[in-house]
């Protein structure tokens, strides 16, 4: 079942994305992964204060974040951003990390984070867990991409099954 949904062909056109992270040669590398896997709208931010803005403001579809930055680091901004009263906290949210200890994977997943990746990562593993995200059937609130992309995906086992998939 996992190699089925990473080699099932997501449409991102029309998923967003904000990208968190202090260090502009890695926002620079994700966000042309991005956009190499068909995303158009894909938002940055060098630190946590002005992410959390962007995540209100203009609601991304993901949130991909480091964990190590000035001021506000990713920990304190996810669980901003996860908080009962804030607009964006069914944002699913991938945590990319070059500095991963244990206790921080930990703290990473008792945050509300979705995925927790060690950097430098490669495009297939990125592009995966976003397929997790986006193809996830746990989320009631689902954006209209991502039900798009589960009726896609379930077209295309019925094709073929020869069944019918209710999504």
């Amino acid at each position: 079942m996992r190699a089925s949904r990473s080699a099932f062909p997501l449409d991102l056109s029309s998923i967003s994305f904000l990208i968190v992270d202090d260090q502009p040669f890695s926002r620079r590398l994700i966000h042309s992964m991005l956009l190499g896997f068909g995303s158009r709208e894909v938002y940055e931010s060098a630190d946590g204060v002005e992410a959390f803005d962007i995540a209100r403001s203009m609601m991304p579809n993901i949130i991909i974040t480091d964990l190590i930055m000035p001021d506000l680091n990713g920990l304190r901004f996810i669980k901003m951003v996860k908080a009962p009263h804030s607009p964006s906290r069914a944002t699913p949210v991938i945590v990319l990390s070059g500095y991963l200890t244990k206790s921080a994977a930990l703290a990473v997943r008792k945050s509300g984070a979705d995925a927790l990746l060690v950097k430098p990562v490669s495009p297939k593993s990125l592009y995966e867990h976003i397929a997790r995200i986006v193809l996830r059937s746990d989320n009631p609130n689902l954006p209209s991409a991502f039900l798009q992309n589960r009726r896609r995906r379930a077209e295309q086992q019925r094709r073929k099954t020869g069944d019918i998939v209710l999504v």
